[in-house]
């Protein structure tokens, strides 16, 4: 009896530790991932500016690489689609606050 008390001992024993070392890794990983998140943040914060330089740059005509004048150019064009849009909504705001104010908030006449 007292040999398969030890064994179950040793078993709970080893499971501990195994448990034990699991956690340790779950919690020694966890901390690098947010080091990790936390360097990303940096490097795309510093990538975000560095095309806001270059954009400056080429509204101001001192850009002269052709790649980044095209990435420019789908900038402005981004830009103008969402100037577009904006104005739709606008648009659209306006004449469902028209059809209230007339009584008929119907937007399907």
């Amino acid at each position: 009896m007292q040999d398969f008390l030890n064994k179950v001992g040793k078993k709970a024993s080893r499971a501990a530790d195994i448990a034990g070392n699991k956690a340790s890794e779950v919690m020694e990983v966890t901390r690098l991932k947010s080091k990790l998140n936390d360097i990303n943040q940096v490097k795309n914060a510093a990538k975000s500016d560095i095309g806001g330089y270059c954009f400056t740059m080429y509204k101001s005509g001192k850009i002269e690489d052709p790649n980044i004048i095209e990435l420019c150019k789908k900038i402005e064009s981004a830009i103008e689609a969402a100037e577009h849009i904006e104005s739709e909504i606008e648009a659209a705001k306006a004449e469902y606050a028209a059809r209230i104010d007339s009584g008929n908030p119907s937007l399907n006449d």
